[in-house]
């Protein structure tokens, strides 16, 4: 890869390999197809080389959780960002939309009907429609963001009032530190409010939920995005 230093590139590869083989080993322990769960790289802590290397290794589809840090790494990469997919997973606070929004593929973490209103407006503006996913707080931790399970109701009907945006699923957060079983109850709850609550004209295909430390659990309980950070980058300088 031109411009990434070869000990970067082993490196970042390896990682990418064992994080995928690890996805791929809970699929097929789920009985899933070895395609139904993708990858979000999450590029909060890394620098526009290592974004550079993994775009290079096929890894489109990154996650960031500050707007400000997205809008400065795609005028970093440049050109070199074409074919990236964004995916807004953090606060999205409604003062930065109007800046960032035109970056985003996906805005995962839809979690009030004021940010809806909001994105709305904007992607309005923009002439565009935006994918989202509603972010649920199913373990019901007062210091996470999201609908509640009881408000998922309100919140997709809001959503499809919302002529530009198209909820593609729902995204949740497991809390910190929980045993293996408690995470999969976690997980499985929103698996079980997607089945609950999916229309044939809103199927909420997408369930984002899983990260460096719970992806495994989250595939084996129907995760078909899992957002990874610091798995895939064990030996990479920080950025």
């Amino acid at each position: 890869m031109e411009g990434i230093p070869p000990s970067l590139e082993a490196r970042l590869r390896a990682n990418l390999d064992s994080v995928r083989g690890r996805i791929d080993r809970a699929l097929d322990a789920s009985g899933r197809r070895a395609d139904s769960a993708r990858l979000v790289a999450v590029t909060k802590a890394v620098d526009a080389q290592t974004i550079r290397g993994l775009l290079a290794l096929g890894q489109l589809e990154l996650g960031e959780s500050r707007p400000e840090s997205l809008e400065k790494k795609v005028a970093t990469l440049g050109i070199e960002a074409e074919g990236a997919r964004w995916h807004l997973i953090g606060h999205y606070q409604r003062r930065k939309i109007r800046d960032t929004l035109g970056l985003v593929t996906c805005v995962q973490s839809a979690h009030s009907s004021q940010l809806l209103a909001a994105l709305h407006r904007r992607a309005t503006e923009l002439d565009r429609r935006l994918d989202i996913l509603i972010q649920v707080n199913v373990s019901g931790e007062p210091e996470k963001q999201g609908f509640s399970p009881a408000e998922l109701p309100r919140a997709l009907e809001i959503a499809e009032r919302c002529s530009t945006l198209s909820v593609q699923g729902l995204m949740t957060m497991a809390p910190a530190g929980l045993p293996s079983a408690d995470l999969r109850r976690v997980f499985s709850g929103l698996r079980d409010l997607r089945d609950l609550r999916a229309t044939r004209e809103t199927p909420l295909q997408e369930l984002s939920m899983g990260m460096s430390g719970d992806f495994e659990e989250a595939v084996l309980e129907g995760a078909t995005l899992v957002r990874v950070g610091s798995a895939l980058y064990e030996g990479l300088p920080r950025g």
